[in-house]
Protein backbone atom coordinates (compact mmCIF):
# COMPACT_ATOMS: atom_id res chain seq x y z
CA UNK A 1 0.00 0.00 0.00
CA UNK A 2 2.81 2.35 -0.63
CA UNK A 3 3.85 4.55 -3.92
CA UNK A 4 6.82 5.62 -5.04
CA UNK A 5 7.50 9.78 -5.76
CA UNK A 6 6.59 11.38 -9.36
CA UNK A 7 9.31 11.20 -10.84
CA UNK A 8 8.98 14.37 -12.88
CA UNK A 9 12.16 14.10 -14.66
CA UNK A 10 11.39 10.81 -16.63
CA UNK A 11 7.92 11.97 -17.27
CA UNK A 12 8.00 15.87 -18.44
CA UNK A 13 4.75 15.68 -19.85
CA UNK A 14 2.48 14.89 -16.72
CA UNK A 15 -0.39 16.91 -16.14
CA UNK A 16 -0.13 19.60 -13.25
CA UNK A 17 -0.92 18.22 -9.73
CA UNK A 18 -2.63 20.10 -7.20
CA UNK A 19 -1.95 18.27 -3.81
CA UNK A 20 -3.40 19.48 -0.35
CA UNK A 21 -3.18 18.15 2.95
CA UNK A 22 -4.15 17.81 6.64
CA UNK A 23 -2.23 16.05 9.71
CA UNK A 24 -0.81 13.09 8.06
CA UNK A 25 -3.25 13.01 5.15
CA UNK A 26 -2.36 14.35 1.72
CA UNK A 27 -4.05 14.61 -1.48
CA UNK A 28 -3.44 14.44 -5.13
CA UNK A 29 -5.69 16.49 -7.55
CA UNK A 30 -5.57 15.85 -11.50
CA UNK A 31 -8.05 18.70 -12.47
CA UNK A 32 -7.27 17.93 -16.39
CA UNK A 33 -7.37 14.16 -16.23
CA UNK A 34 -11.70 14.46 -15.38
CA UNK A 35 -11.12 16.35 -12.26
CA UNK A 36 -9.71 13.34 -10.76
CA UNK A 37 -7.89 11.91 -7.49
CA UNK A 38 -4.52 10.87 -8.27
CA UNK A 39 -4.03 9.81 -4.79
CA UNK A 40 -4.86 9.40 -1.53
CA UNK A 41 -2.09 8.69 1.47
CA UNK A 42 -0.96 8.94 5.01
CA UNK A 43 1.41 8.47 7.16
CA UNK A 44 1.75 5.99 10.01
CA UNK A 45 4.75 6.32 11.70
CA UNK A 46 7.02 5.56 9.38
CA UNK A 47 4.66 3.86 7.04
CA UNK A 48 3.23 5.39 3.93
CA UNK A 49 -0.25 3.94 3.55
CA UNK A 50 -2.24 4.60 -0.08
CA UNK A 51 -5.70 4.45 1.12
CA UNK A 52 -6.99 4.27 -2.56
CA UNK A 53 -5.44 2.86 -5.32
CA UNK A 54 -2.21 5.19 -6.57
CA UNK A 55 -2.35 6.39 -10.22
CA UNK A 56 0.96 5.62 -12.10
CA UNK A 57 3.03 7.58 -14.05
CA UNK A 58 2.06 5.83 -17.12
CA UNK A 59 -1.30 6.68 -16.49
CA UNK A 60 -0.78 10.47 -15.70
CA UNK A 61 1.34 10.83 -18.88
CA UNK A 62 -1.81 8.93 -20.81
CA UNK A 63 -4.28 11.57 -18.99
CA UNK A 64 -6.69 8.35 -18.47
CA UNK A 65 -8.93 9.02 -15.90
CA UNK A 66 -9.32 4.93 -15.31
CA UNK A 67 -6.15 5.00 -14.02
CA UNK A 68 -6.24 7.62 -11.16
CA UNK A 69 -7.42 6.55 -7.77
CA UNK A 70 -11.11 8.12 -8.04
CA UNK A 71 -12.82 10.33 -10.29
CA UNK A 72 -16.58 11.90 -10.30
CA UNK A 73 -19.63 10.22 -12.46
CA UNK A 74 -21.69 12.83 -13.83
CA UNK A 75 -23.94 13.42 -14.98
CA UNK A 76 -25.00 9.58 -14.62
CA UNK A 77 -23.39 6.87 -13.03
CA UNK A 78 -22.64 3.31 -14.85
CA UNK A 79 -23.66 2.55 -18.58
CA UNK A 80 -26.90 3.48 -20.43
CA UNK A 81 -28.02 0.79 -22.94
CA UNK A 82 -26.83 1.32 -26.65
CA UNK A 83 -26.05 4.59 -25.05
CA UNK A 84 -30.22 5.55 -26.28
CA UNK A 85 -33.22 6.71 -24.01
CA UNK A 86 -36.11 9.16 -24.20
CA UNK A 87 -36.69 11.65 -21.51
CA UNK A 88 -39.62 14.19 -21.12
CA UNK A 89 -39.92 13.65 -25.08
CA UNK A 90 -36.45 14.34 -26.21
CA UNK A 91 -34.78 11.16 -27.93
CA UNK A 92 -30.95 10.99 -26.56
CA UNK A 93 -28.03 8.66 -28.41
CA UNK A 94 -24.62 8.99 -26.32
CA UNK A 95 -21.08 8.02 -28.17
CA UNK A 96 -20.10 4.35 -27.30
CA UNK A 97 -17.25 6.33 -24.79
CA UNK A 98 -15.48 3.43 -23.19
CA UNK A 99 -13.22 0.71 -25.90
CA UNK A 100 -15.12 -2.30 -24.07
CA UNK A 101 -18.70 -2.00 -24.36
CA UNK A 102 -21.16 -0.62 -26.89
CA UNK A 103 -22.82 0.97 -23.98
CA UNK A 104 -21.70 4.66 -22.79
CA UNK A 105 -20.56 4.78 -19.73
CA UNK A 106 -20.05 7.45 -16.34
CA UNK A 107 -21.40 10.61 -18.12
CA UNK A 108 -19.01 12.95 -19.63
CA UNK A 109 -17.33 14.96 -16.55
CA UNK A 110 -14.80 12.40 -16.45
CA UNK A 111 -13.52 12.69 -19.94
CA UNK A 112 -13.11 16.37 -19.85
CA UNK A 113 -10.68 18.96 -17.86
CA UNK A 114 -11.82 20.68 -15.05
CA UNK A 115 -10.72 23.96 -14.11
CA UNK A 116 -9.60 24.99 -10.19
CA UNK A 117 -12.02 27.65 -8.87
CA UNK A 118 -10.77 27.59 -5.41
CA UNK A 119 -7.75 26.57 -3.16
CA UNK A 120 -6.64 26.39 0.40
CA UNK A 121 -3.80 23.96 2.39
CA UNK A 122 -6.59 21.59 3.00
CA UNK A 123 -9.37 21.98 0.39
CA UNK A 124 -9.90 22.44 -3.77
CA UNK A 125 -12.96 23.09 -5.81
CA UNK A 126 -12.61 22.55 -9.56
CA UNK A 127 -15.60 23.34 -12.00
CA UNK A 128 -16.33 21.93 -15.30
CA UNK A 129 -18.93 23.61 -17.23
CA UNK A 130 -20.96 21.21 -20.10
CA UNK A 131 -22.45 22.62 -23.34
CA UNK A 132 -25.20 20.55 -25.13
CA UNK A 133 -23.85 18.37 -27.37
CA UNK A 134 -24.91 14.55 -27.28
CA UNK A 135 -26.14 15.16 -23.95
CA UNK A 136 -28.85 17.81 -24.39
CA UNK A 137 -28.90 19.92 -21.70
CA UNK A 138 -26.05 22.44 -20.40
CA UNK A 139 -25.30 22.23 -16.85
CA UNK A 140 -22.35 23.28 -14.82
CA UNK A 141 -20.47 21.35 -12.14
CA UNK A 142 -17.99 21.44 -9.02
CA UNK A 143 -16.93 19.18 -6.54
CA UNK A 144 -14.82 20.22 -3.39
CA UNK A 145 -12.12 18.26 -2.12
CA UNK A 146 -11.24 18.75 1.83
CA UNK A 147 -8.89 17.25 3.79
CA UNK A 148 -9.26 17.30 7.80
CA UNK A 149 -7.12 15.32 9.97
CA UNK A 150 -9.58 12.34 9.77
CA UNK A 151 -10.64 12.07 6.58
CA UNK A 152 -11.33 13.40 2.75
CA UNK A 153 -14.92 14.59 2.12
CA UNK A 154 -15.93 14.91 -1.45
CA UNK A 155 -18.55 17.30 -2.21
CA UNK A 156 -20.10 17.73 -5.90
CA UNK A 157 -22.86 20.13 -7.18
CA UNK A 158 -24.66 20.07 -10.26
CA UNK A 159 -26.84 23.02 -11.69
CA UNK A 160 -29.06 22.95 -14.71
CA UNK A 161 -28.09 25.92 -16.86
CA UNK A 162 -31.08 25.13 -19.60
CA UNK A 163 -34.72 25.78 -19.82
CA UNK A 164 -35.97 22.15 -19.54
CA UNK A 165 -35.99 19.60 -16.52
CA UNK A 166 -32.85 17.54 -16.82
CA UNK A 167 -32.11 14.11 -16.00
CA UNK A 168 -29.46 13.65 -13.29
CA UNK A 169 -27.20 10.88 -11.44
CA UNK A 170 -24.25 11.69 -9.00
CA UNK A 171 -21.52 9.59 -7.85
CA UNK A 172 -17.94 8.88 -7.36
CA UNK A 173 -15.41 5.91 -8.59
CA UNK A 174 -12.93 5.07 -6.44
CA UNK A 175 -10.16 1.96 -6.31
CA UNK A 176 -9.01 0.46 -3.51
CA UNK A 177 -5.88 -1.28 -3.29
CA UNK A 178 -6.73 -5.02 -2.86
CA UNK A 179 -5.00 -7.91 -0.87
CA UNK A 180 -5.70 -11.35 -0.40
CA UNK A 181 -7.31 -10.55 2.86
CA UNK A 182 -9.48 -7.30 1.88
CA UNK A 183 -12.92 -7.53 3.01
CA UNK A 184 -15.60 -5.45 2.84
CA UNK A 185 -18.70 -5.24 5.24
CA UNK A 186 -21.70 -2.57 4.04
CA UNK A 187 -25.69 -3.30 4.70
CA UNK A 188 -27.53 -3.83 1.37
CA UNK A 189 -31.18 -4.35 0.80
CA UNK A 190 -30.62 -6.29 -3.01
CA UNK A 191 -28.32 -6.70 -5.97
CA UNK A 192 -29.07 -6.04 -9.42
CA UNK A 193 -27.66 -9.30 -11.32
CA UNK A 194 -26.74 -8.92 -14.77
CA UNK A 195 -25.97 -10.13 -18.46
CA UNK A 196 -22.87 -11.09 -19.86
CA UNK A 197 -22.65 -6.96 -20.84
CA UNK A 198 -23.12 -5.90 -17.12
CA UNK A 199 -26.31 -4.74 -17.58
CA UNK A 200 -29.09 -5.33 -14.96
CA UNK A 201 -31.92 -7.62 -15.01
CA UNK A 202 -33.18 -9.27 -11.66
CA UNK A 203 -33.00 -7.24 -8.48
CA UNK A 204 -32.70 -10.17 -5.55
CA UNK A 205 -31.26 -10.88 -2.42
CA UNK A 206 -28.09 -13.78 -2.92
CA UNK A 207 -25.65 -14.66 -0.74
CA UNK A 208 -23.66 -11.86 -1.72
CA UNK A 209 -25.92 -9.75 -0.09
CA UNK A 210 -25.63 -11.51 3.14
CA UNK A 211 -22.25 -11.60 3.13
CA UNK A 212 -22.11 -8.34 2.75
CA UNK A 213 -23.56 -7.54 6.20
CA UNK A 214 -20.75 -9.54 7.46
CA UNK A 215 -17.97 -8.94 5.66
CA UNK A 216 -17.40 -9.89 2.37
CA UNK A 217 -13.87 -11.12 1.44
CA UNK A 218 -13.04 -9.10 -1.70
CA UNK A 219 -11.19 -12.63 -3.28
CA UNK A 220 -14.78 -14.70 -2.85
CA UNK A 221 -16.75 -12.58 -5.37
CA UNK A 222 -16.16 -11.42 -8.88
CA UNK A 223 -18.56 -8.10 -9.34
CA UNK A 224 -19.62 -5.92 -11.33
CA UNK A 225 -22.89 -5.45 -10.16
CA UNK A 226 -25.29 -2.33 -7.89
CA UNK A 227 -26.59 -2.76 -4.85
CA UNK A 228 -29.73 -0.95 -3.99
CA UNK A 229 -30.95 -0.06 -0.50
CA UNK A 230 -27.70 1.03 0.74
CA UNK A 231 -27.74 1.89 4.54
CA UNK A 232 -24.74 4.66 3.38
CA UNK A 233 -22.17 3.05 5.50
CA UNK A 234 -19.25 1.13 4.24
CA UNK A 235 -16.18 -0.41 5.85
CA UNK A 236 -13.25 -1.42 4.76
CA UNK A 237 -10.17 -4.12 5.98
CA UNK A 238 -6.83 -4.88 5.08
CA UNK A 239 -5.88 -7.08 7.57
CA UNK A 240 -2.19 -7.96 6.15
CA UNK A 241 -1.96 -4.44 7.31
CA UNK A 242 -3.44 -3.60 10.22
CA UNK A 243 -5.83 -0.81 8.44
CA UNK A 244 -9.34 -0.05 7.68
CA UNK A 245 -11.38 2.48 6.06
CA UNK A 246 -15.08 4.04 6.41
CA UNK A 247 -16.82 5.26 3.51
CA UNK A 248 -20.00 7.24 4.43
CA UNK A 249 -22.77 9.09 2.09
CA UNK A 250 -26.09 10.23 3.52
CA UNK A 251 -28.54 10.40 0.83
CA UNK A 252 -29.39 10.09 -2.42
CA UNK A 253 -25.92 8.57 -2.58
CA UNK A 254 -27.99 4.95 -1.30
CA UNK A 255 -26.89 2.47 -3.89
CA UNK A 256 -23.28 0.97 -4.49
CA UNK A 257 -21.71 -0.32 -7.23
CA UNK A 258 -18.83 -3.26 -6.26
CA UNK A 259 -16.40 -4.33 -9.24
CA UNK A 260 -14.01 -7.20 -8.18
CA UNK A 261 -12.60 -8.23 -11.20
CA UNK A 262 -10.59 -11.69 -10.40
CA UNK A 263 -7.17 -11.38 -10.37
CA UNK A 264 -6.50 -7.08 -9.86
CA UNK A 265 -4.75 -5.84 -7.36
CA UNK A 266 -7.50 -3.45 -6.96
CA UNK A 267 -11.03 -3.24 -6.29
CA UNK A 268 -13.94 -0.61 -6.91
CA UNK A 269 -16.68 0.59 -4.04
CA UNK A 270 -18.43 3.24 -5.60
CA UNK A 271 -21.19 5.43 -3.69
CA UNK A 272 -23.53 6.37 -6.78
CA UNK A 273 -27.14 7.72 -7.02
CA UNK A 274 -28.72 5.21 -9.73
CA UNK A 275 -27.87 1.91 -11.05
CA UNK A 276 -26.75 1.12 -14.63
CA UNK A 277 -29.69 2.49 -17.37
CA UNK A 278 -31.57 3.89 -14.68
CA UNK A 279 -33.05 6.19 -17.67
CA UNK A 280 -34.46 2.89 -19.39
CA UNK A 281 -35.84 1.52 -15.94
CA UNK A 282 -37.68 4.23 -14.67
CA UNK A 283 -40.77 2.11 -14.13
CA UNK A 284 -39.23 0.20 -11.86
CA UNK A 285 -39.07 2.75 -9.24
CA UNK A 286 -36.86 4.85 -8.01
CA UNK A 287 -36.01 2.92 -5.25
CA UNK A 288 -35.17 0.51 -7.85
CA UNK A 289 -33.10 2.23 -9.91
CA UNK A 290 -32.46 5.89 -8.24
CA UNK A 291 -31.83 8.59 -10.06
CA UNK A 292 -33.42 12.57 -10.20
CA UNK A 293 -35.03 14.92 -12.39
CA UNK A 294 -33.16 18.50 -12.28
CA UNK A 295 -35.39 21.58 -12.17
CA UNK A 296 -33.87 24.44 -14.98
CA UNK A 297 -31.65 26.55 -12.40
CA UNK A 298 -32.05 23.38 -9.82
CA UNK A 299 -29.20 22.69 -8.04
CA UNK A 300 -28.35 18.89 -6.48
CA UNK A 301 -25.51 18.42 -4.01
CA UNK A 302 -24.17 14.94 -3.04
CA UNK A 303 -20.90 14.49 -1.02
CA UNK A 304 -19.27 11.13 0.63
CA UNK A 305 -16.85 11.03 3.30
CA UNK A 306 -13.22 8.59 3.56
CA UNK A 307 -12.17 8.26 6.96
CA UNK A 308 -8.78 6.12 7.60
CA UNK A 309 -7.99 3.99 10.17
CA UNK A 310 -4.69 2.77 10.38
CA UNK A 311 -3.37 -0.12 13.35
CA UNK A 312 -7.04 -0.90 14.72
CA UNK A 313 -6.61 -4.91 13.97
CA UNK A 314 -3.63 -5.64 15.63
Amino acid sequence: MSHAAINHRAFPALPDIVTISAGSLTLDVAPEIGGSIARFAGRQGDQTIDWLRPATEEALVRRDPLGMASFPLIPYCNRIRDGRFTFDGTAVHLPQNYAHSRHAIHGDAWQNPWTVVERAADAVTLAYEHRPDAWPWAYAARQTYALAPDGLTVRMAVTNLGAQPMPLGLGHHPYFPRTAGTTVTAKVEAIWSTDAEVMPTVLERNWVTDRLAEGLRVDDADLDNNFTGWDGTAEIRWPEHGAALRMTAPEPLRFLVAYTPAGSDFFCLEPVGNCTDWPNLTAEGTARVGGAVLAPAGTAEVLFRLEPCASVLR
